[in-house]
């Protein structure tokens, strides 16, 4: 059935009226701001420390979240975590600040002294009165092994000539971990102004010649099997010692240990570390930004990580001390 004309009429201007009422509506892109409780706790099998942050969000005036300098922890709260050794309650202190390009004041936070069990599930709680509670359970990654692939003897003699010399990083991989890292460092004293100075270096997985500005790496990875490895050049690894050897040429210095490290992470700490990075993708751009957090209420994270090493100490006669 075809409308007469007065009735399109009708509709017509009855659309056009509504256009003009949205026109005349303000358009804010932040939306309706609600106070929210945010938590932050990362659980380390590396120390016997552990620590929880609590903070509340807030609303800018504008758009630049930097323009805001004041930290807005939220004291009095009542932090417990629980675990197999049973429950924990959390003191605040003062921390100092790392880097205070932002935030001036030291940093407030809840602590414990807690040693985390590898394999191990663990309960956080934070009542924080006016902003109500939040909880999170986690499970920490376990123990892993290392192994170096073809042995320690290629620490020892790494100027043997030999083809594309690979040296292995090589670790089981539990089965509550999402994302895992290894590294290799190098740990050495230098005698400077008489005082023995211990210092640390990365070692890279590939480098071109001497060049460390085209040193590679690892990265965290997601963990796909029970077992992950890390490929080290031969030739970054000498580059490496090598460095080390020529930036102190006037100086006693001994090489005292090689130290390779694997750290696992369980899957809230990974999915966290993604969202927050962006995904890690160099070249899309993302329209949307997502948010990640386990807590029952508000934002934030609770996670685990897990830490283990093999360390190799050098020999007396290494072939780059120089005593």
């Amino acid at each position: 059935m075809i409308p007469r004309k007065p009735a399109v009429e009708a509709l017509k201007m009855t659309m056009a009226a509504l256009l003009l009422v949205g026109c005349n509506q303000p358009f804010d892109p932040k939306g309706p701001f609600e106070e929210q409780l945010v938590v932050y706790s990362i659980l380390s099998s590396a120390r016997d420390v552990q620590f929880v942050r609590v903070f509340s969000n807030y609303d800018l005036q504008g758009f630049d979240p930097f323009q805001y300098t004041t930290d807005r922890p939220i004291t009095g709260a009542q932090v417990v975590l629980t675990g197999p050794d049973g429950s924990y309650s959390f003191k605040d202190t003062l921390l100092p600040r790392p880097d205070t390009s932002r935030y001036k004041s030291p940093m407030f936070v809840y602590v414990a002294p807690v040693q985390v069990q590898p394999g191990q599930t663990y309960t956080l709680v934070v009542n924080s009165g006016r902003l109500g509670s939040t909880s999170a359970t986690i499970t920490v990654p376990g123990k892993t092994r290392i192994d170096i692939y073809p042995g320690t003897y290629i620490l020892n003699e790494p100027w043997e000539p030999s083809i594309d010399r690979i040296i292995y990083l090589v670790a089981s991989v539990s089965p509550w971990t999402k994302g895992h890292y290894g590294r290799m460092v190098i740990d050495y004293v230098v005698l400077t102004d008489s005082v023995w100075k211990e210092e640390r270096i990365e070692v890279p997985t590939r480098i071109s010649g001497s060049e460390f500005r085209t040193a590679e790496y690892p990265t965290l990875e997601l963990a796909r099997y029970y077992t992950a490895s890390v490929a080290y050049l031969q030739s970054a690894y000498v580059a490496t010692l090598n460095k080390v050897y020529t930036q102190y040429t006037d100086t006693k210095l001994i090489f005292k240990r090689a130290v390779l490290q694997f750290l696992q992470v369980e899957h809230n700490l990974y999915d966290y570390y993604n969202i927050v990075h962006g995904f890690r993708d160099p070249i899309s751009i993302r329209i949307d930004e997502p948010d990640y957090h386990n807590l029952s209420n508000g934002y934030g994270v609770f996670g685990a990580s897990t830490l283990d090493s093999l360390v190799h100490h050098y020999p007396d006669n290494f072939g780059r001390n120089r005593k």
